[in-house]
């Protein structure tokens, strides 16, 4: 103990006689037997719910949904923005090589390069497969995919006149720099070789948040933005298919969406016509 330090003083507990009595105006009056008993019974019951507590806190216990503070999920809440739906998980749907639809002898051959809007069972791609005036002949889409997951699983198709490049969705979902996406876009547009290119335009979003900390609203307007510059410096054409589906703001208009992400079958029936209006005109 230092010397500037204040020595604790001793401490003196109650003796047994003091809780067994108490006082008016400072005379000692007994306590009887029955109130003494009750006093102990508390003190015991107090020790037991204590030691109790110690037990519980000190006891294992797996975290579950339930444990989550409200402040957090109220926060959570927040973070995404101006929608309240569940974290979309997407399946792992895929489309390769060439599609066995009817076509004319003269259809448009084209290739494809994209993510789950070209690759999920209802997509402009699927939709197309009636049509007799186009051919996918090739290509490669994944939902959930990046740009460069595209680019590392897709192979030549020098047939298709037209080459569709979708992709980028999940670059800004995953907060991809901007430059990476458009250079892996290039990559994929030489690795294909088509004799055209056709780019597409980010699609909507009801999301303002992501895992990866990314506004996917606001960046998917950026990224058409630059895909379309792009698109125009390279001499590429550039079409948007989802302009009858996009609000002023980015978001989805109500009733296209059923997650905040992908349009819904109804919804790209009109994505499907605005992409066969599209090749066409690429290709000719």
């Amino acid at each position: 103990m230092s010397s500037g330090e204040d020595p604790q003083p001793r401490r003196r507990f109650p003796s047994w006689a003091h809780w067994c009595s108490t006082s008016i105006r400072g005379i000692p009056v007994p306590v009887s037997r029955t109130t003494r008993l009750a006093l102990v019974a508390s003190i015991v019951s107090a020790v037991c719910i204590a030691g109790a507590g110690v037990f519980v806190v000190a006891s294992p216990h797996t975290a579950s949904a339930e444990d989550r503070p409200v402040a957090a999920a109220t926060d959570t809440r927040v973070e995404r923005g101006t929608t309240d739906l569940a974290r979309p998980r997407t399946p792992d749907q895929v489309v390769s090589g060439a599609l066995d639809t009817p076509a004319l002898s003269d259809a448009v051959p084209f290739a494809y390069a994209g993510d789950s809007i070209t690759a999920r069972p209802d997509s402009w791609l699927h939709q197309l497969e009636s049509d007799d005036r186009l051919h996918a002949v090739g290509g490669y889409a994944h939902s959930g995919y990046r740009a460069d997951q595209v680019l590392a699983e897709i192979g030549p198709v020098p047939q298709a006149r037209v080459l569709v490049v979708e992709v980028g969705t999940n670059d800004v979902n995953q907060a991809v720099p901007l430059d990476r996406t458009i250079a892996d876009v290039g990559a994929i547009v030489r690795r294909v070789g088509a004799a055209r290119v056709l780019v597409v335009a980010g699609p909507p979003s009801d999301w303002t948040w992501s895992r990866w900390g990314a506004d996917r609203r606001s960046g998917q307007l950026v990224l058409t933005d630059a895909l379309h510059a792009d698109a125009d410096a390279h001499g590429w054409a550039f079409v948007d298919p989802f302009r009858s589906l996009r609000a002023a703001d980015g978001a989805y208009l109500p009733g296209t969406t059923p997650d905040g992400i992908h349009p819904t079958a109804e919804a790209n029936r009109s994505v499907a016509a605005a992409m066969a209006q599209a090749i066409e005109q690429t290709a000719r």
